[in-house]
């Protein structure tokens, strides 16, 4: 009988032990989907799994934060995934404002003296890095059709609207790109109101040749010459000419639109804390560095090198932003884009 209960007791504790190793070997990983260069991606799981010993399942990877939003919404009843990274603060607001994130405000916020203008004011995302519209134009095409004209090269968003470019705009569609839908705010910040910036998608439209899905679809379109100027997001145009020593001129214009790329912590997140010490890893220098080089972006916090030929974030004129409304009127602000172009 005393055998019996020293054979059940040595069970038990051998079953506790195992379970626990079981549950730390579950506990000790994070989930990340991310809306990102696959790249940075892995670089910064390396790099927080080298830092922390957690490891880091990226269990989607897809440069379309719209589509990571959706995966987020349709797993709600049983979240997946700890951490949302990339896509701009809009798509995090979205989530936020329909429950299905939840609320967490790094210490790093404080530590590196970041902008409380580059968070969420409920702290359901954090920003942590930065990214500026550009305009691209055909160098080649630019000097043998548009310089004879007596025009100068475009480098404001207002010279998108002249004749010259009928035909010649390469644009992006904010249905199903976040850029796109920015570059709009752009317009309507800058101008002033709702109705002037209606004016200018409406005058533009005349002049676009083709509308793509992603914000950087003018990138190869202008660089083969099928259109002349475009616009996109500046860091990866950046990127792209360095890699590819592309025949493009890059312009940031005055009064232009920017993104602030988000992170979040998905409701229900199997890996709470450890999704709150992986926010806390975009926040650090390292982790700003890998993004910088990698994909171009400016990091939040300052003292991260920034590659060869990327303007410093602070010499960029932007419109005057109103993050809130941005939020508020995106629904609507896309349906009068549509109605507009019928697209």
């Amino acid at each position: 009988m005393k055998r019996s209960i020293v054979l059940l007791l040595v069970l038990v504790v051998a079953t506790s032990v195992f379970a626990a190793g079981a549950r730390e070997a579950k506990d000790n990983q994070v989930i990340v989907y991310a809306a990102l260069d696959e790249k940075t991606v892995q670089d910064l799981a390396k790099a927080f799994e080298a830092k922390t010993g957690i490891k880091v399942d990226v269990a989607l990877q897809i440069e379309q934060a719209g589509s990571v939003t959706g995966r987020i919404k349709a797993e709600a009843s049983s979240p997946r995934a700890d951490v949302f990274i990339g896509g701009n603060s809009n798509y995090h607001a979205d989530l936020a404002a329909n429950g299905y994130l939840q609320a967490y405000r790094s210490p790093m916020i404080d530590e590196a003296k970041i902008s409380a203008q580059f968070m969420d004011s409920a702290n359901y995302w954090t920003g942590w890095y930065l990214g500026a519209l550009c305009l691209l134009y055909n160098t080649s095409r630019y000097e043998k059709e548009i310089a004879p004209l007596g025009l100068r090269p475009p480098t404001t968003w207002d010279d998108l609207l002249n004749p010259a470019y009928k035909g010649e705009v390469i644009a992006s569609n904010p249905a199903t790109t976040g850029g796109a839908y920015l570059m709009m705010c752009a317009q309507i910040f800058r101008l002033g109101d709702e109705q002037k910036g209606f004016d200018y998608i409406r005058a533009l439209d005349k002049n676009v040749a083709t509308y793509t899905a992603g914000a950087n679809g003018s990138i190869p379109l202008v660089s083969q010459g099928e259109a002349i100027v475009g616009f996109a997001w500046g860091h990866d145009t950046l990127k792209q000419q360095a890699q590819g020593d592309l025949p493009i001129t890059i312009v940031f214009p005055e009064e232009t639109g920017f993104e602030i790329g988000a992170a979040s912590i998905i409701q229900g997140a199997p890996n709470k804390e450890n999704a709150m010490k992986f926010i806390d890893f975009l926040l650090s220098a390292e982790a700003g560095k890998i993004n910088a080089a990698n994909g171009y972006r400016y990091p939040v916090r300052a003292g991260v090198d920034l590659p060869a030929g990327v303007p410093a974030f602070e010499t960029l004129s932007f419109a005057p932003w109103d993050l809130q409304l941005a939020e508020v009127k995106t629904d609507a602000w896309k349906k009068a884009w549509a109605e507009i172009t019928g697209k």
